[in-house]
């Protein structure tokens, strides 16, 4: 597990509100059994039962987050799979924190304690609000009044203290001291960097040879691409946006354009299938009126969007004139007038390319040369103009070009490597026993 994963679940056993004043003699006996010993140091079920309920609650409202946008989760929520990750969990960060403490890592300097006072507090905060939200959602107290009926509810049953947040927080920035340390000599050398840029120009070559269009989507998204198919060139354009208003008035036209088309469907769906005792003449006069009202609709969203186009014309006409004046600053009328949010070296295009509308692509290929301004372009978006700025060459991109995405890139994995490494041999060298049957 990941080390944030690990602290969540140690926080976990913390932040459950289990009630430990209700349980009774035998179920406290029960709760307080050792299922994790690490060189003398144990873990309870209690501690383990109370992280195996948050982490199965966190994975059930990811699960729903999922199933909201039509997916499917995968987090698990059974006790037979959480379990045993959660002791393995508890495992490595006592073996974590008494190697950080072995190394001298937990002496902290002011800076330090400073940074864990910041976070406890931040995190006490947050929890005497969740304990209000939970225990008084129907009181009308708020501020500083609900926090303190949130904390005389802690105090009563013992569910936590500050000193719990500050302990929590202090093993937090010593893991975080320990993983800098472990990983403090880790570099990327040249050979890595060279297999690396092999690996992934292969898998891209075959990505984008069998799916052009993909190269498109990923580069202006700001993914690295590490090879180019045929046929891109990059260009940038200014938007001047049509106003909100204009904008609001032809979705609505367009929206009662659907609907007057949907009844045109009906009328005519009607008549097609109406009985032969069935008066075809109201039929057909229906559809009549729906096809008038099809004409009329059609009309008006014409006639909104003309009025919207006019609205910005006079801007359009100014940022044309200053864009093809001789010693244009292209990249200045950008920032001075243009609304989109396009990437610093702007886009990517070909001939076909789908992620834009029809007119854009077909403005920005069909200028001749490097440095060609178009004619202003309309879009639903609004007016644009565009900028030929250079080619994309085919083929795999040169080392230097990537050099430091992906050396940071190869820098994280091999860090993370090195501590999931170091971390399994501290883990495989200490004293540790487990008795996960007393779970059940």
């Amino acid at each position: 597990m990941q080390k944030k994963s690990i602290l969540a679940l140690l926080l976990a056993a913390m932040l459950i509100l289990s009630g430990y004043s209700l349980v009774t003699v035998d179920q406290a006996a029960d709760n307080a059994r050792v299922i994790v010993d690490v060189n003398g140091e144990t873990v309870t079920k209690q501690q383990i039962s109370n992280a195996v309920n948050n982490t199965i609650s966190q994975n059930e409202y990811m699960n729903q987050l999922y199933a909201m946008f039509g997916m499917t989760g995968s987090n698990p929520t059974d006790t037979a799979t959480i379990i045993p990750q959660v002791i393995d969990a508890y495992v490595e960060n006592l073996v974590s924190l008494q190697k950080a403490k072995e190394l001298g890592l937990d002496q902290m300097t002011e800076e330090e304690q400073a940074k864990i006072q910041e976070h406890a507090d931040e995190d006490w905060k947050t929890f005497l609000n969740q304990v209000a939200q939970n225990y008084f959602p129907g009181l009308t107290l708020e501020g500083e009044a609900l926090e303190a009926e949130a904390q005389k509810y802690i105090d009563e049953y013992k569910l936590a203290t500050k000193a719990d947040f500050v302990d929590s927080a202090t093993k937090e920035v010593l893991l975080e001291k320990l993983e800098a340390d472990t990983v403090k000599d880790v570099v990327v050398t040249e050979e890595e960097l060279a297999a690396g840029l092999e690996e992934r120009v292969a898998a891209d070559q075959e990505t984008y040879t069998q799916d052009p269009n993909a190269y498109g989507s990923a580069v202006n998204k700001g993914t690295v691409a590490y090879y180019a198919p045929a046929g891109y060139r990059m260009v940038k354009h200014i938007l001047v946006k049509l106003e909100d208003a204009d904008s609001t008035a032809i979705s609505d036209k367009e929206k009662a354009k659907t609907e007057a088309e949907t009844a045109l469907t009906n009328a005519k769906t009607a008549l097609e299938e109406a009985a032969e005792d069935a008066d075809k003449d109201a039929l057909q006069s229906a559809v009549t009126e729906a096809e008038k009202a099809v004409q009329e609709a059609t009309a008006a969203v014409t006639e909104a969007t003309e009025a919207a186009f006019a609205n910005i014309q006079a801007k359009v006409d100014e940022v044309y004139a200053k864009a093809t004046a001789e010693g244009a600053d292209f990249d200045a009328l950008i920032k001075e007038y243009s609304t989109d949010t396009m990437p610093e070296a702007g886009y990517a295009v070909k001939e076909g390319f789908t992620d834009f509308v029809e007119s854009f692509v077909t403005a920005s290929m069909g200028l001749a040369n490097v440095g060609d301004v178009s004619e202003p372009v309309r879009s639903n978006y609004g007016v644009h103009i565009i900028k030929y700025v250079g080619d994309v060459a085919e083929g795999p991109v040169a080392l230097d070009t990537v050099r430091a995405s992906l050396e940071a890139e190869l820098l994280t994995a091999k860090k993370n490597a090195t501590y999931t490494d170091a971390v399994k041999a501290w883990t495989d060298a200490a004293n540790v026993k487990t008795y996960p049957e007393k779970m059940n």
